[in-house]
């Protein structure tokens, strides 16, 4: 054992109505990405035989899950399909088998809880030349790891059909938060620099996570490709200590500000002081620190990958400008609208998935709705 010290979905607003590739005919259902209230996350593992082994993760007892798979060079051929019932009670993580011989797919995932109005619903491609497709990572129950965090002192067994060898890259110094949309200078993650050890680990082999830190799955250092794990603080994705809370502040304060709070004797007080500046009293304060540390906690758990969901470029946008009133996925690309408001016009942001990360396309025209949604936190105007 070795010690340490991982789409397609298309207009989303009210209603959703799907019609990129692979799914033209799927009629419009209820909202389903990004919900405050259903958490679902899901990984996809293949084998030598083709066979493909969908794992979910979802918050409820009892729901429906279905896929589609279908093909990439014509959408109206479907490559698989399969329709189950789950009543899983103890939440662990379900699977659902099925072969696709194509190397390359499009898959559509629906998960409709059976006693409640919830709904997720995502599409995306696959592809399975990528050879960390098919790492499997169990934990201690012998169930596969679907969320991209995991708790401190996890020992996880990995392993590979092929491959006899798995390295696991260890980074534990903190990711930089995003840089502002309008900003030329995104952050990219780069596994081959800046990590405090790279182990090779036999294939079914263990590790015990037990430092914080990124543990990077890969079959060979050289690529750029890999699972990600997380072990952050206790409690994530919620937020847990004075230090976080200021620390995903930051979108929103003054540099003056937030470097007056870091400094402070009692953090939390000063962060306290901080929101009651916003707000006309302590009761509407109370509602804006509500809702801005349950933006954070969504984004953490919606869109972390190499660092916490907060600081990606999804995670930024969400906590500032709140859930997006239309979402489109296709293949590696995704877009996030936002309706126009009484200050500011409409505003769409694009995104780009590469290498498990997905990237905001910067743009300096970004700076003035940014700026008046930071304002309207500023000023405590409340638009959740």
């Amino acid at each position: 054992m070795h010690k340490f010290g991982i789409p397609l979905i298309c207009f989303f607003f009210v209603k959703l109505f799907y019609s990129c590739s692979g799914g033209n005919n799927i009629s419009k259902i209820e909202p389903i990405l990004y919900q405050n209230n259903f958490e679902i996350h899901h990984r996809l593992v293949h084998y030598l035989n083709d066979t493909c082994i969908l794992y979910v993760f979802a918050d409820s007892d009892e729901y429906e899950l279905s896929l589609t798979a279908f093909s990439t060079e014509n959408s109206n051929i479907i490559l698989a399909e399969k329709k189950v019932s789950i009543r899983n009670k103890n939440k662990i993580p379900t699977t659902l088998k099925f072969k696709v011989r194509e190397p390359k797919y499009d898959l559509e995932i629906i998960i409709r809880e059976e006693n409640g109005n919830r709904i997720f619903r995502d599409a995306f491609l696959v592809d399975k030349t990528v050879s960390s497709s098919s790492i499997e990572i169990k934990n201690e129950d012998g169930d596969e790891v679907v969320k991209p965090y995991i708790d401190i002192l996890s020992e996880l067994t990995i392993s590979h059909p092929e491959e006899k060898t798995l390295w696991v890259k260890y980074f534990e110094k903190e990711f930089k938060s995003a840089a502002p949309p309008f900003s030329s200078q995104g952050y990219k993650f780069n596994p081959n620099k800046n990590f405090a050890a790279a182990i090779p680990i036999p294939s079914g082999g263990t590790i015990k996570l037990e430092g914080e830190g990124l543990y990077f799955i890969q079959t060979d250092t050289s690529f750029y490709n890999g699972i990600y794990i997380n072990v952050f603080e206790n409690k994530f994705p919620r937020i847990s200590s004075a230090q976080q809370m200021l620390e995903s502040t930051r979108y929103i304060m003054k540099l003056d500000e937030y470097k007056t709070v870091a400094a402070s004797d009692n953090v939390k007080e000063a962060i306290d002081k901080f929101w009651l500046g916003r707000a006309p009293d302590k009761e509407f304060a109370k509602e804006l620190i509500k809702v801005f540390y349950t933006r954070i906690q969504i984004a953490n758990r919606d869109f972390t990958t190499y660092k916490e969901g907060w600081k990606t470029d999804r995670g930024m946008l969400y906590v500032i400008f709140g859930e997006p009133d239309e979402i489109s996925k296709r293949r590696g690309n995704e877009v996030w609208g936002y309706r126009a408001t009484d200050k500011r016009n409409g505003v769409r942001f694009e995104f780009k998935k590469i290498h498990g990360q997905t990237l905001l396309k910067r743009m300096e025209q970004f700076k003035r709705p940014w700026d008046v949604e930071v304002y309207e936190w500023r000023k405590g105007l409340l638009n959740d």
